[in-house]
């Protein structure tokens, strides 16, 4: 299992999580600025208890929907005496006659009216109650009018009168949580979710996020506009290969990628074994769209034996990397087909497996490949990945342990040895892990990186800065550490502009780097700069790899679009919550 498939990182960023979740806690923002998105990304998850008592509650409510629709319609208002005549005296006032009232008359008859109006709601006579409400709203432009006559059309479903009746009463008073939320329904029902979230969100923050209603909604909403474009994007998306980045950390968390195809005695090597090995040697340079280009010229071309196993290995390898998983199988497939005990293939097709989800066929993969070769030692860590993976770290630590002790010289056991033992708070031992590593592999610009992580996540900035750096000094191509460190600047005072830098020399190392586009557009957002925060956001959902990314990625989106919209038209309130 490659070490992409487990968050390899430990940092409170969690940003080697390649599903994204860990855009909304970078680090804990101002709550005007970031608090929804943070918020609906560490809301508790409901238990099935709770989801079990919320339908009985919800069973046992039903039969006092309309009541309590009318207790919202009245809330606020007083009793008004009032008679049948008085009432179709009202009813008969025309315009010019209500123009010629005072003021007090106009509202006496105009909550006579409204009351009229919540006795037909009760009674289901909505359109009865429509025509009341209208005539109610000539005699006062009541926000509250309005918002009846909008319980009204949304029973009918009349959604786009709901709409423009919830436009009148907000215009009246922006912060009417009733219209808010009426229009909200209203959008929702005809499909205009960006227009649901931002009311949804609205009252969610006028409320302090204690509307469970307008939560619920909001995240409904959610997600439904992120499996819709998901759901698109996937369907009319070209397969293409991640950052370069993504692929190195894909590779190398295998032993090895393949090995070029010697000649034998005198023989000469054919065209097509020469192009699989022009394929790995640009591989390993990290040339990898050349080396496809290789690939599929030598498979065309036609290969035999131990050639034609790994060409068809490393080619569903770059096809699960494009996220073409039908076409990465066929590949394993054919590969196992011609040698079924060929090791990297079994442990490539297990990755696969991940992606997928189904943990027991990667299991079953990984233990045939363990009976097959009992003392390879990369077994033992995929194993330990796979444990990692299910959180079970005392299982992950033993694994690792195993395969270094089968093989001292494996570099990836220690940072994954190193990262389980820290997440076992046992820091003395993962520091002596790091410290035996970076002794042995003083050249590995990853080692540094991971170790730089673990620091940071201990709050030593300085010493995590310095590894970092040291990582960047073996090698400039790597992004991570560049990130990484900017990450860790970040969350001190004064460090801005440097981190900002560090992000994007990141990025133009690796220019498709998701990790450097998503602490990008994190760090613009605990900036305040919106709008940069949004064009990151858009870039980073065509970086996104899966649908689970996907969703992620374009939740957030949708999430931070809504807070700057309501800090665009709510300057007033932020500028008091933030005081």
């Amino acid at each position: 299992m490659s070490e992409e498939a487990v968050a390899s990182s430990v940092s409170k960023t969690g940003l080697m999580n390649k599903n994204w979740k860990f855009v909304a806690s970078v680090v804990i923002p101002p709550v005007i600025v970031a608090g929804l998105a943070l918020w609906y990304y560490q809301r508790n998850q409901t238990t099935p208890t709770e989801v079990k008592t919320k339908k009985k509650k919800k069973n046992k409510n039903k039969s006092k929907k309309v009541s309590d629709e009318e207790k919202e319609s009245n809330a606020g208002n007083g009793k008004v005496e009032k008679s049948i005549g008085d009432f179709e005296t009202a009813m008969k006032f025309s315009e010019e006659g209500i123009e010629n009232l005072g003021a007090s008359e106009r509202k006496k008859y105009g909550n006579l009216l409204k009351d009229k109006g919540n006795e037909y709601y009760r009674e289901r006579s909505f359109e009865q109650a429509v025509e009341t409400y209208t005539q109610a709203i000539k005699f006062s432009k009541d926000p509250v009018f309005y918002a009846n006559r909008a319980a009204c059309y949304s029973m009918m479903k009349k959604y786009e009168e709901v709409i423009e009746d919830c436009n009148e009463a907000l215009k009246i008073d922006s912060k009417y949580i009733k219209a808010l939320m009426r229009r909200a329904q209203a959008y929702e029902q005809v499909g205009k979710n960006q227009e649901s979230l931002y009311d949804y969100t609205t009252a969610c923050i006028f409320e302090d996020f204690k509307n469970n209603t307008a939560s619920v909604g909001a995240e409904r909403v959610l997600k439904t506009i992120a499996e819709k474009e998901s759901a698109e994007r996937l369907a009319t998306r070209k397969p293409r290969l991640p950052s370069k980045s993504f692929i190195s950390g894909y590779f190398n968390s295998f032993r090895s990628n393949g090995e070029a195809i010697k000649a034998e005695g005198t023989e000469e090597l054919s065209e097509a074994v020469k192009e699989y090995n022009m394929s790995i040697e640009l591989s390993i340079k990290k040339k990898y769209a050349e080396s496809i280009e290789h690939l599929e010229k030598a498979i065309e071309l036609g290969l035999s034996g131990a050639a034609y196993v790994e060409a068809h290995s490393l080619r569903g390898a770059y096809h699960f990397l494009k996220g073409s998983l039908e076409l990465a199988e066929e590949d394993f497939e054919a590969a196992l087909q011609a040698d079924p005990k060929h090791l990297r293939t079994l442990y490539r097709k297990a990755n696969m497996y991940t992606e997928k989800k189904d943990l027991e066929k990667v299991e079953e993969l990984l233990m045939k490949g363990q009976n097959l070769a009992p003392t390879d030692p990369e077994a033992y860590f995929q194993l330990g990945q796979l444990s990692f993976l299910k959180q079970n770290f005392e299982e992950a630590t033993s694994h690792y342990q195993k395969a270094l002790d089968l093989d001292p010289t494996y570099v990836y056991p220690y940072i994954q040895l190193g990262v389980s033992q820290f997440k076992l708070l046992r820091v003395e031992d993962a520091m002596q892990t790091f410290n035996l590593a970076m002794a042995r592999f003083p050249m590995r610009s990853d080692l540094y990186n991971y170790y730089g992580e673990v620091l940071a996540e201990q709050g030593l900035v300085v010493d995590a800065s310095n590894a970092f750096d040291k990582s960047i000094s073996i090698d400039k191509s790597n992004p991570l550490p560049y990130v990484n460190k900017a990450l860790a600047m970040f969350t001190h005072p004064g460090n801005v502009q440097d981190s900002l830098v560090l992000i994007k020399d990141a990025m133009s190392v690796d220019p498709e780097c998701e990790l450097a586009v998503a602490a990008l557009s994190q760090i613009y957002l605990q900036l305040g700069m919106f709008e940069d925060s949004l064009a990151m956001l858009d870039r980073a959902v065509e970086l996104a790899k899966s649908q689970d990314e996907l969703v992620s990625t374009i939740t957030f989106r949708e999430t931070t679009a809504a807070q700057y919209k309501f800090i665009k038209e709510h300057p007033d309130f932020v500028s008091r919550l933030s005081n």
